[in-house]
């Protein structure tokens, strides 16, 4: 019985943690979402470029192999796809107002994570394999007339760069997503808890 009082005692004896202000965790989750929003904003402006520029390639330039269209056809798909992903994840985060309906909006920013988690996870590395099929076919060609050193140094180039942002940047851009979409999640839970 001495065990129970006791442990009764130091668990009323722990701190309560401060009630959060209702305004300023509106404040934080606005500004959180806007800067996510942007992130994601920028990917589609970038992925819409891409796309451009690839299918202006595909449509004006003329090849004598079939290998260069089917890569610039494979880049297109992945950059398509990726553009799809992007919008969806735009429109997730930006669908509900925070202030009209916080549970609504923690539900849509759970609703972004677990997406976040699926384009950055399995299909990052779908794209990354679409892409670098799609360079090696479109390659073929362009380079047919390059010497060998040339065609040696591009290619690892390539592989370095894929290598780099697949095993380097990919983790830290994705640990710094998580960490702003896990902070935003826990303050509006905070929040809701206190009110139940």
């Amino acid at each position: 019985m001495k065990d129970f009082e006791h442990l009764l005692s130091v668990w009323q004896e722990q701190p309560k943690q401060p009630r959060l202000s209702v305004d300023d965790v509106l404040k934080q989750v606005k500004k959180g979402v806007n800067k996510l929003g942007i992130g994601v904003l920028y990917g589609i402006i970038a992925a819409t470029v891409a796309i451009v520029f690839t299918a202006g390639l595909t449509l004006f330039a003329v090849f004598e192999q079939r290998l260069s269209y089917i890569g610039l056809f494979v880049m297109l798909f992945g950059m398509i796809t990726y553009l799809i992903l992007q919008i969806g994840d735009y429109r997730t985060i930006t669908r509900h107002d925070v202030t009209l309906n916080p549970a609504a909006y923690l539900k849509s920013l759970k609703e972004y994570q677990t997406r976040r988690a699926y384009l950055n996870g399995r299909f990052y590395y779908a794209f990354a394999v679409m892409i670098c099929v799609g360079v090696s076919l479109y390659t073929v060609e362009v380079f047919a007339n390059k010497h060998i050193a040339f065609k040696i140094l591009y290619y690892i180039f390539c592989g370095g760069t894929i290598i780099f942002t697949t095993f380097f940047l990919k983790d830290k851009f994705i640990q710094r997503e998580q960490k702003r979409v896990s902070y935003l999640i826990e303050r509006l839970e905070r929040l809701e808890g206190q009110f139940e």
